[in-house]
């Protein structure tokens, strides 16, 4: 008899959920950890330049910057609550800096900045701002140990096929009572509960972890990690980016073909600011 699927944060047993574009997806029973099993190997080959610019496989943006810049308000939201936590602006690393928008922003507020992004397309475009952004990932970006204040995660972390790893990893950049943030899709929210693998957010191999907060609680509080705050923030999007995750969600040609006709107008720039209650903020500080 084979031996259960054992969950990627607490190691409790899980049950098949479901499939999604070939690939089997996992819930735990224990934190309900949302997960893709088996892990592909090359699960970082999607992150070319098509993702960034063109979306051409179904992932990813038209234009990132382009796509981005709505979502000024929310990053600037994020910010303020580190503030909060951290008082004066320090070092900051943000993990999947993709071409450093959210860098630009946090620099303009006097943090020293740096980032690491696995496409070398989209780290390049970072150093063409100015911006240290070194290409790899959290486990082989060589920054000092406890080199900085604050880490950043925004919309990252279910990407890793190995969050354990790479938050150890991260804990080891942090100072003694340096903070992570995170922003991450939320597992249990009531959109996921009633679309199970129908839900939009459900897209191997680009997600392959989906959080609970208590899955994202228990992956902090294992190394060392104590919760300071946990929220849901609303976002801001494009209309083009809208009706690009429409049509890939529905699989519908109307949405594509409506992304397609608002590329590059000013109707396809219009921002929809949206709450739908499904992803989890959390900032938490090492002890």
């Amino acid at each position: 008899m084979n031996s259960p699927v054992q969950c990627t944060i607490c190691d409790q047993p899980a049950r098949v959920l479901g499939w999604k574009d070939g690939f089997q997806l996992y819930r735990c029973q224990a934190c309900r950890h949302v997960f893709v099993w088996p892990m592909p190997p090359d699960h970082l080959r999607i992150y070319s330049d098509r993702y960034f610019s063109g979306a051409e496989e179904g992932f990813g943006y038209r234009d990132y910057d382009r796509d981005k810049e709505p979502m000024i308000p929310t990053f600037e939201e994020y910010l303020d609550r580190l503030g909060r936590h951290a008082g004066q602006p320090g070092t900051l690393i943000d993990i999947g800096a993709a071409s450093g928008f959210f860098l630009s922003l946090a620099r303009r507020r006097g943090w020293r900045v740096s980032g690491v992004e696995p496409s070398d397309f989209a780290s390049s475009l970072a150093r063409d701002k100015g911006l240290d952004v070194r290409t790899g990932t959290v486990e082989n970006c060589h920054f000092a140990a406890g080199a900085f204040d604050v880490v950043t995660m925004w919309d990252v972390i279910e990407h890793i096929p190995d969050p354990r790893r790479a938050i150890a990893s991260i804990v080891s950049l942090l100072k003694p009572g340096g903070l992570i943030a995170i922003n991450t899709p939320d597992s249990t929210c009531l959109l996921a509960r009633l679309l199970k693998t129908k839900w939009h957010l459900v897209v191997p191999p680009e997600h392959l972890n989906l959080f609970s907060r208590e899955s994202l609680r228990l992956l902090l509080a294992k190394h060392g990690l104590e919760v300071l705050e946990a929220a849901t923030i609303g976002k801001t999007f494009t209309v083009q980016y809208v009706l690009m995750t429409l049509a890939h969600w529905q699989r519908l040609h109307v949405f594509d073909a409506a992304s397609e006709a608002v590329r590059g107008r000013r109707l396809g720039q219009w921002k929809i600011s949206l709450n739908l209650r499904d992803n989890v903020f959390m900032i938490a500080r090492k002890k």
